[in-house]
């Protein structure tokens, strides 16, 4: 079975989980343009959900190609592209093994990279992202970091939400259980909607897996990546530890210097 968040619930994800696009997009934009990437040029949106990051960068003039392995997170991007006007690609693939569409300028990959959870995804996905790329393009991504995570979840394990909406009442609620041995989040979620048509639940469990920017940089050197920068958050004033959240922004070459 297949994360209920991903594939018959994936209609409400954008309701339920609610992000900052434009502040962290302001943020990714101003990184870019540091390598000389801007307006017009490639961007892979790795792992693009429901596409609210790669319409915003079409948007903003950027070639876009979103990719995802979930068929109903894709239609709901097409469902917001439509509604948009705005001109990108969304193509069903994997990022750990798709070979490469086109070549790309710049690759935007958030959360999804704590989904990998053993040494040798997480070892051929940059492996994979290198490929993708020309050879000075820029990788901007985040991960969960793992002792701050540990610390927040270990206080704060549970994470609920109600919304309303247009097939019902729907309630959220997520668990999590932590595992140091292996950094490890064990999640146990649950969709519970009720409609005029009755009310019906689905729980599903699954683990993700935090990084260290130890093994961040192993992983981003082995595959080439250079001039690591770090951060805290989608902000370049909040140096890393500010919270729980690893963002990093690398390239296959130098950071062109600013004039």
């Amino acid at each position: 079975m297949s994360r209920p968040f991903y594939t018959e619930f994936a209609w409400a994800y954008d309701l339920l989980i609610q992000e900052p696009v434009d502040e962290r997009l302001a943020f990714v934009t101003h990184m870019l343009a540091q390598y000389g990437v801007v307006s017009g040029a490639r961007v892979l949106d790795a792992g693009c959900g429901t596409g609210r990051y790669s319409i915003a960068l079409a948007q903003l003039g950027y070639k876009v190609t979103g990719i995802d392995t979930s068929p109903q997170q894709l239609a709901e991007a097409q469902k917001r592209k439509g509604k948009s006007g705005a001109k990108v690609d969304f193509i069903i693939a994997d990022i750990c093994t798709s070979p490469p569409i086109v070549i790309f300028d710049a690759i935007l990959c958030r959360g999804v990279l704590n989904d990998l959870t053993d040494d040798a995804s997480r070892r051929a996905v940059f492996l994979a992202f290198a490929s993708m790329l020309r050879h000075d393009g820029v990788l901007v991504l985040d991960v969960r970091e793992w002792v701050a995570t540990e610390a927040r979840k270990r206080s704060h394990p549970v994470f609920e939400k109600e919304v309303e909406t247009d097939k019902g009442r729907l309630r959220f609620r997520s668990v999590t259980e932590l595992v140091p041995e292996t950094k490890t989040l064990m999640v146990f979620e649950t969709h519970h909607i009720e409609s005029h048509e009755g009310s019906r639940e689905e729980t599903f469990t699954f683990s993700m897996r935090c990084w260290t920017q130890e093994e961040l940089e192993v992983r981003l050197t082995d595959a080439g990546f250079r001039s690591v920068q770090y951060f805290g958050d989608y902000d370049t004033k909040r140096a890393l530890g500010f919270g729980d959240r690893i963002v990093a922004v690398s390239s296959l070459g130098k950071r062109k210097e600013q004039r």
